[in-house]
């Protein structure tokens, strides 16, 4: 009886004992009745039930199963229009081509489910939402001979992958452990109910009749001493709690014996609410990587199988998202890149096994987007199955008018796009061509901010210590020479006579920010107030381009590059500690071997310019020091993401910025263009404002540190913060 069973509380995937797998076998032997609502039926669907559904039927159960039919919208107007046949023929094409991959535990299932059938001991209903989707409540109930029941609750799906692999969690509630715990357990069996007989106002029901029948005909003259003998033997080749041998050990699962984080599962159900399409709008470090990927499993849950493209702007995230997909247990994994110079034959392979031998391909592409705008993948592209999903990763790059021009020309319709900032700086029309590609907008179907990722504790706390340099006379005099330049430029109406000219001024007034000499400086008193014993897992955003300190230097190209420079600054001050450089003229076997050896602790500082800006992981990092100064957002919160993800051994970041401001700040000399100064200043405030706001140290070191200069230039931080959060 399952009284006698001393249930636990919850059962997680993977835990010898103790999985969703042990907790059906237990209540199965002991159940006569057997509720199961499920989201979807797909080719893996219950199988694995058959551990102790034999048993079931010995002992005289009977079953009631409800399942989702996943529609598409033709089908759905089928049903609508009164169509039940039309229905139940889609489901018998289904079952055909489930046939052409049953295993042999597959089979037996099948083989239950018909004795069941013949002797009228389970019913089978098909559910269908009146607007179309998934319905995904998943509840089930067991009832024993005393009328004692055990209700589960979660994302149970009675998978092979769900019940075996590290997918899944649940909670069961056991009717005769209280008042609490039976009120649990009678409101899963009205919600049950309430479902079953077509009560619940946003669904219709209809029987599976034909499906039913068509089971007893493929499984007829069933006995259940031979299904008991044939469990015995299957039971041999399965190990409770563990991958089943007739099943790869790479079959796809959610990595490291994990489950899903909760708003990863949430970005799952609303992308299916949203027809499969739309933008993820997560911070950096919040695991945006890992919430496709889940969906892409849920997807193959649901098919068996799985088709998709991964764009990315770097090929150092083509090699982070093959160790991501790797990490699920999904192989075929194809790259397109420069750095792989098979991929055409690749590709014309796998569209001739696609297209003309008819072949059930499992595959991910991962290309960067220039390889992805390339002619020969287009043609490629455009022969590939439609409904493969595509995941666009740093999705604020579609905008450029190369990308923009291949996406309009795409034919798949399930999408993702991911970005930490998937609004286009300066760009609203391609931001709002972006939103229209993947049929969302603000605030999109998942919003995950850095503020609320700080709440549940997916990113880390961090200190931010504003840091100011300060032009020297002679950068000074220039910005202002330039900024005049740049005034006489527009009319009184603000119009510009000419756009080009005034654009090559502002990026030589950026220039002079970029590489303001005070900044190596600035550095050695940064790493001086660490100090040599601490700064290990130390990464500096480093200005590009060559250094402008040296005067003596004749030409520009003996000049040293200011990453060495400052590389040269760290090791004058503390000789001891090991530092490398980051930058794009390292082979990509350099690189790697470089993060490998700052992830490790091998490397104390690593220097890099804005070739880290997009995708790099590397979560040890503890202190980051800004040098180069950006007025873009999107790299700044990159930036601050980076540092900010979570390890074992780090309990805080810590975050020194350059803050560029003119001289007659520090000096307290009026300046003769207060105006132009003051927007200088604000621009880099802006930067402190979207550090300051979640700082743990606001108060302490971030207010008192600016106060000169917001007094100074009559600037308010409080505001600045509100308008960016706003």
């Amino acid at each position: 009886m399952l009284r006698d069973i001393s249930f636990a509380y919850s059962y997680t995937s993977g835990e010898k004992g103790n999985s969703p797998m042990d907790f059906c076998e237990l209540t199965l032997n002991n159940s006569i009745q057997f509720d199961l609502g499920l989201g979807y039926f797909s080719s893996t669907s219950i199988n694995v039930l058959s551990a102790g559904f034999a048993r079931f039927i010995v002992n005289g159960g009977n079953m009631r199963l409800y399942i989702n039919e996943h529609l598409s919208e033709e089908d759905y107007n089928l049903f609508k229009n009164g169509d039940h046949k039309g229905l139940e023929d889609i489901l018998l094409q289904q079952y055909a081509e489930l046939k052409k991959t049953l295993s042999e535990r597959n089979e037996h299932f099948f083989k239950c489910l018909s004795l069941l059938i013949q002797q009228e001991r389970v019913i089978v209903r098909i559910v269908v939402k009146k607007n179309g989707g998934l319905a995904h409540q998943k509840v089930g109930v067991f009832t024993d001979e005393r009328g004692d029941k055990v209700s589960f609750t979660g994302s149970l799906n009675m998978t092979a992958s769900a019940l075996l692999s590290n997918l899944e969690t649940i909670e069961c509630t056991c009717s005769w452990k209280g008042e609490d715990s039976l009120g649990k357990v009678m409101d899963s069996v009205a919600r049950y109910e309430k479902m079953w007989n077509g009560q619940k106002e946003d669904v219709i029901i209809y029987e599976a009749k034909t499906f039913c029948q068509t089971i007893v005909s493929e499984y007829p003259n069933i006995k259940p001493s031979e299904l008991l003998d044939e469990e015995e033997k299957l039971s041999k080749q399965y190990v409770t709690s563990d991958t089943p041998r007739d099943i790869p050990g790479s079959f796809p699962h959610f990595p490291d014996g994990r489950t899903p984080f909760d708003y990863q599962e949430k970005a799952y159900e609303n992308w299916v609410k949203n027809g499969k399409q739309g933008i993820f709008a997560m911070a950096t470090g919040t695991g945006k990587t890992i919430t496709s990927l889940n969906c892409v499993l849920h997807e193959f849950i649901d098919s068996g199988k799985y088709q998709v493209l991964v764009l990315v702007p770097t090929i150092a995230l083509v090699d982070q998202w093959k160790d991501e997909i790797g990490s699920f247990g999904f192989n075929d994994i194809i790259e397109v890149s420069s750095a792989n110079p098979q991929w055409r034959a690749k590709l014309t392979q796998l569209k001739n096994d696609i297209r003309l031998y008819k072949k059930e391909c499992n595959f991910f592409i991962v290309s960067t987007y220039d390889s992805y705008c390339n002619r020969d993948f287009q043609q490629l592209a455009n022969q590939l199955p439609e409904d493969i999903i595509v995941i666009a990763d740093e999705a604020h790059n579609i905008g450029s008018t190369t990308v923009l021009a291949a996406f309009r020309a795409m034919r798949a319709r399930r999408r993702i796009a991911l970005s930490a900032t998937p609004s286009r700086i300066y760009d609203e029309e391609g931001t709002a061509e972006i939103e229209a590609l993947f049929n969302d907008k603000y605030p999109y179907i998942v919003s995950f901010s850095m503020e609320k990722a700080m709440a549940k504790e997916r990113l880390m706390p961090y200190n931010y210590y504003p840091v100011i340099v300060s032009l020297d006379e002679d950068e000074m005099a220039e910005y202002v020479s330039l900024s005049i330049s740049l005034m006489r430029l527009y009319d009184a109406a603000g119009h510009c006579k000419n756009e080009e000219k005034a654009k090559k001024i502002m990026q030589e007034r950026k220039r002079i920010l970029h590489k303001a000499k005070g900044k190596v400086a600035a550095l050695k008193s940064i790493i001086q107030s660490i100090g040599e014993e601490s700064l290990k897992y130390c990464f500096v955003y480093v200005p590009e381009g060559i250094s402008e300190n040296d005067k003596e230097t004749e030409t520009a190209e003996d000049s040293p590059k200011i990453i060495e420079e400052m590389k040269s600054a760290i090791n004058e001050v503390f000789p001891n500690v090991r530092c490398n450089t980051y930058i794009g003229e390292k082979s990509k076997k350099e690189r790697k071997a470089i993060l490998t050896g700052f992830a490790e602790g091998k490397i104390d500082v690593l220097l890099a310019m804005k070739c880290l800006d997009e995708g790099v992981d590397i979560p040890r990092t503890q202190y980051g020091i800004f040098a180069s100064s950006t007025g873009n957002p999107r790299q700044f919160i990159q930036r601050r993401g980076r540092l900010l993800r979570k390890h074992d051994e780090k309990a805080m970041a810590f975050i020194y910025d350059m803050i560029v401001v003119p001289s007659s700040v520090i000096d307290g000399v009026e300046p003769e263009y207060f105006e132009i100064e003051a927007k200088l200043v604000k621009q880099e405030l802006a930067r402190v404002a979207y550090f300051a706001q979640l700082s743990s140290n606001y108060y302490q070191h971030v207010k008192p540190a600016l106060e000169k200069i917001v007094d100074y230039y009559h600037l308010n931080l409080a505001e600045l913060i509100l308008s960016i959060t706003q």
